[in-house]
């Protein structure tokens, strides 16, 4: 569902959040709708915060901390080598994440550590906080893809569709990489550039509702692919190939100097709102489906005790 009413609300500097708050939070909303009790015990016991944080807060935390933490800013993508789009999209992840780690690995590990109930308190929920932003991060098309570093350096782009006026001079400073992080989101739900958290919360917990009310009556998975395989980064590079493929099929397909032609807000928005919605509404379905199996797995071992 498109909004093309923008609401009136309070605007605050963006950040720089994959998918931006919005994305991310909705992920994480979405995903606890599907979580089985079991799972919901687990996770509530191991996000246990006296702050008031909820899960969209875990899932926007593994950007806050990228300054404090500069050695997990290579986990929140994979640069394929062999990328030259939009005539080839193709990921080798053995090959194509190095050493130091890429999204694709780092899933894999933070399951791992959430999995050992022999770890910490606070290393199974900061991992558990890395699952549900870097599954989020994965499905961002532009974060399985190497060239101009994820978009990023392809700037100067055009998007002149900013509300209340509706249309305006080209916004400054716009890059590939922000146009897929959030102002196609922000558009496709009606909202101002950026928000402040308690409203980016309001609109994320609504997207949530409208996707999940979407895949209930789709009879749940809606075609997602609810793959939970802990033990194997399968699952995992899967998406990461499925994201990659969306940036010649969607993201590129007209070419670098048409997008760098043209308003992305007009023709470039019609063509890929869908995609973004069917991201998030993936990313959430699987996220939740990897919380369950992590779930699932730890009181099949206490069980076994």
């Amino acid at each position: 569902m498109r909004f093309e009413v923008f609401a009136t609300l309070a605007l605050v500097v963006p950040g720089t959040i994959a998918w931006g708050g919005l994305g991310h939070r909705t992920v994480a909303y979405l995903a606890k709708k599907h979580l089985t009790d079991e799972a919901v015990s687990l996770f509530d016991q191991i996000l246990k915060n006296d702050f008031g944080y909820d899960y969209s807060d875990a899932a926007t935390w593994a950007d806050t901390v990228k300054r404090s933490m500069p050695w997990s800013s290579p986990f929140h993508y994979i640069n394929p080598e062999k990328d030259n789009p939009p005539e080839t999209c193709e990921v080798t992840w053995s090959s194509d994440c190095p050493k130091k780690g890429c999204v694709v690995s780092a899933i894999a590990n933070y399951t791992s550590i959430v999995l050992s109930t022999n770890q910490s308190p606070i290393q199974r929920k900061n991992a558990t906080m890395f699952i549900m932003h870097l599954i989020g991060d994965l499905h961002q098309p532009l974060h399985a893809i190497g060239w101009k570093t994820g978009g990023n350096e392809l700037e100067g782009l055009c998007w002149k569709r900013l509300p209340p006026s509706g249309r305006d001079r080209c916004a400054g400073d716009l890059n590939l990489h922000a146009v897929w992080d959030a102002r196609l989101a922000h558009r496709l739900r009606g909202l101002p550039v950026s928000l402040d958290t308690a409203l980016e919360k309001q609109a994320a917990a609504q997207w949530a509702d409208d996707l999940f009310s979407q895949q209930q009556a789709a009879g749940g998975a809606g075609g997602a692919g609810e793959c939970a395989e802990l033990g194997t980064t399968d699952c995992i590079v899967g998406w990461t190939k499925e994201s990659n493929a969306l940036v010649c099929s969607h993201v590129l397909k007209r070419g670098e100097r048409w997008i760098l032609k043209n308003d992305l807000s007009e023709e470039y928005f019609e063509e890929n709102w869908e995609v973004v919605e069917s991201q998030i509404a993936k990313a959430g379905l699987r996220l939740a489906a990897w919380m369950n199996a992590i779930a699932a797995s730890i009181s099949k071992m206490h069980s076994d005790l």
